[in-house]
């Protein structure tokens, strides 16, 4: 009870502070766009002169990139290469979360049936890392909520999404824990046009799924204000046709959230983003049979709230500096059950997180030279209670276990950066964050990036530094009493942060208009990888007791190949190829690490067809992947595959859309009988629905 009174005051908080914010001064609106002069009328004549040659094709629209630098640059131009994934773009994927917009990427591996020990969350895995190891932002602050680990990318709905940011590499130096593998920021926008607007998207699914976004937004002559909401639900998907047990829950998610913004004043700018997801889910678990009991079911629903507030304050200083404040308050309550259905015997887990944060980012511009400076203060908190029920001869036992205590992480840190044009073709750009955490210490991670472009067709980037992350509060603190299954798990409150070097280049070249052809490569060191020690620590009873501990070294490199065609103005096509080696590094004989498929494929073609219709079609395939090398010398992989997504879409009426799509047409799926088998749990999947925007008038 006393965790859903906390959980009322956070929503009651979260939510009542956007309507103070509405009453105030309202912001400034975009600038319009300048029309093109009329021209004179022709005066008429016997003969008319020939037609003029029709203009040139009109460049592409400026892409403005944040993430790899925290300075807004021209995504073409910038220091950092930084890919992004619009929401349009995401949709054209047949995507209804940030999960499936990014498992087109290439380099980028989003596949839940490679974390079937935590759940099958939807985790990221980028140049070999994954779990903790990839940093996961909403417009630039850390998302927090994860399970067991990882940040499941398929909680989070597209429905307030304007783009999706990827950086890859480390990038501690100016975001800090948890950089080593890349940084993915999922970003909001204010509404783009003056006066009222809205948008809505209906979809069904072959898995009888059912998604349903709605946004309004009002952007007055100072101040703008928008309103989202949606529900989505699949049921549950079973694998075995004789076995009840869930490969992926029945699910139900809601997102209620309020984004605002007004200018208080000249050059001063304020933003309030609160948010709210709910998210349920009923999963069956199927344990083979025991002696006596023959065949049983567990029953493991689980329930998520997460709430967030944010809110930003930007001063323009003029002449490109700015000042800007942030802070930000985030909480995650879980509850999740394993209950043995027909009987009391039951487990019940509530797990409460919360993250608090301010930062100050001051950018400085003279000249050719743009100073970055950044103060960071953060805690979060931990508690996880445990609330069991046993049977046995002597009767029904109720106990309550504080499996983590509360656990408290405080960080604070300072960082700057400095882009410095030496020429008009190259930048230099050094940075160097310093952290600090009461219970280890402190960490330098330095980063050094150049870029050259000798040409307007060629850019070449190359960068290097250092990255680090932060024990956990369940490396730190948890203690998993598995005792029935023969061990326990505690946390290791001595940790020392994992640590790495890594170096990143890449080379985009435009041999002439409407072809681009990019080629990049990497390699990372990582030393104090935190795993848990294969020795126990305590054996007793037939239990054995181990513990999380700084005992693992690895490296990973790759290179990374992709062309773009825009072969008509009707037809563009995209390749690419990915290689990526590991090692880990810990033991006498190195192995690459477990589940990183060292080969990855993809192609994509964007056609509008006669009849107003646009063909979207993807092909990836993925190589088989290392698992392990069993007790008897056997090495075990992980088998590849082949997914084909394809999408038709049609306008209905101006500014709407129809659409009709399958993804992974050609139905790879896990095999349950198969041991370590990471082909997607979701077979072939069907999806049509609408999407409109108002007003119903051409773009």
């Amino acid at each position: 009870m006393h965790r859903r009174r906390r959980l009322t005051r956070a929503a009651q908080l979260a939510f009542c502070l956007g309507p103070a914010l509405l009453s105030a001064a309202p912001s400034r609106p975009a600038r319009a766009q300048l029309a093109p002069p009329a021209q004179p009328p022709r005066p008429a004549s016997a003969a008319q002169p020939p037609s003029p040659p029709p203009p040139p094709p009109a460049a592409p629209p400026l892409e403005v990139v944040v993430t790899g630098t925290r300075t807004p640059e021209s995504s073409q131009r910038a220091t950092v290469r930084t890919r992004v994934v619009s929401r349009e773009e995401a949709e054209r994927r047949g995507a209804t979360n940030v999960g499936e917009a990014l498992d087109g990427e290439l380099g980028v591996q989003v596949n839940s049936s490679a974390y079937g020990a935590l759940g099958n969350p939807s985790a990221i895995q980028i140049q070999g890392f994954d779990l903790d190891r990839v940093l996961v932002l909403e417009d630039g602050e850390r998302v927090i909520g994860d399970s067991g680990g990882a940040i499941d990318l398929s909680s989070l709905p597209l429905s307030d999404v304007s783009r999706i940011e990827l950086v890859t590499g480390p990038t501690s130096s100016l975001y800090g824990a948890s950089a080593i593998g890349g940084v993915v920021n999922v970003l909001s926008a204010p509404p783009a046009r003056p006066g009222f607007s809205g948008r809505g998207r209906v979809e069904g699914r072959s898995r009888a799924g059912l998604l349903a976004q709605a946004s309004g937004a009002y952007r007055g002559e100072r101040a703008w204000a928008s309103a989202d909401a949606s529900f989505q639900r699949e049921d549950s998907l079973t694998l075995l046709e004789d076995s009840a047990a869930t490969a992926l829950p029945g699910r139900a998610q809601h997102l209620v959230g309020l984004r605002a913004g007004a200018a208080l004043g000249r050059g001063i700018d304020v933003r309030l983003r609160a948010r709210w997801i709910h998210d349920e889910q009923d999963g069956i678990e199927q344990p083979p049979p025991l002696p006596g009991l023959g065949v049983y079911l567990i029953d493991v629903p689980e329930v998520t709230d997460r709430f967030t507030l944010h809110l930003t304050e930007t001063l323009d200083l003029g002449g490109g500096s700015s000042l800007r404040l942030a802070a930000g308050r985030q909480w995650a309550y879980r509850t999740s059950e394993r209950n043995l259905r027909g009987s009391p015997q039951s487990e019940l887990r509530e797990r409460t997180g919360s993250l608090q944060s301010y930062e100050a980012i001051a950018t400085i511009a003279q000249g050719r030279l743009t100073w970055v400076a950044g103060a960071r203060a953060e805690v979060e908190s931990l508690t996880q209670e445990l609330e069991r029920t046993t049977v046995s001869t002597s009767g029904i036992f109720e106990s309550n276990v504080d499996e983590v205590p509360d656990t408290e992480l405080g960080s604070a840190a300072v960082y700057g950066q400095l882009a410095w044009k030496l020429t008009d073709s190259l930048t230099v750009m050094p940075g160097l964050r310093g952290e600090y955490w009461p219970r280890y210490g402190a960490v330098l991670a330095p980063r050094l990036a150049l870029a050259y472009r000798p040409a307007p067709s060629l850019t070449l980037r190359i960068s290097g530094g250092r990255g680090f992350r932060a024990p956990s509060a369940k490396e730190l603190g948890f203690s998993f009493d598995h005792s029935g299954l023969g061990y326990i798990l505690e946390g290791n409150p001595e940790l020392a942060p994992e640590t790495s070097w890594g170096a990143n280049g890449d080379v985009t070249w435009i041999p002439r208009e409407g072809l681009t052809v990019r080629a990049g490569a990497f390699a990372n060191w990582v030393d104090d990888l935190i795993d848990f020690d294969p020795k126990p620590i305590d054996t007793s009873g037939g239990v054995d007791t181990y513990t999380y501990m700084n005992v693992a070294k690895a490296r990973t490199a790759g290179v990374e190949l992709s062309a773009t065609l825009q072969a008509a103005s009707w037809l563009r096509a995209e390749a690419g190829y990915a290689y990526l080696w590991t090692r880990d590094d810990t033991d006498d004989r190195p192995q690459p690490l477990s589940g990183k498929p060292p080969h990855t494929a993809q192609a994509a073609l964007r056609a509008d067809l006669p009849l107003q219709i646009e063909l979207v079609a993807r092909l990836r395939t993925i190589s088989s992947a290392f698992i392990e090398v069993d007790e008897h010398g056997m090495t075990r992989r992980a088998p590849g595959f082949t997914t084909l997504d394809a999408r038709l879409a049609r306008p209905l009426w101006p500014s709407s859309q129809a659409y009709v799509g399958v993804r992974n047409l050609l139905g790879a799926q896990k095999d349950p009988n198969r041991r370590n088998d990471h082909r997607p749990l979701e077979g072939r999947t069907v999806y049509l629905g609408v999407v409109a925007e108002l007003p119903w008038e051409d773009s």
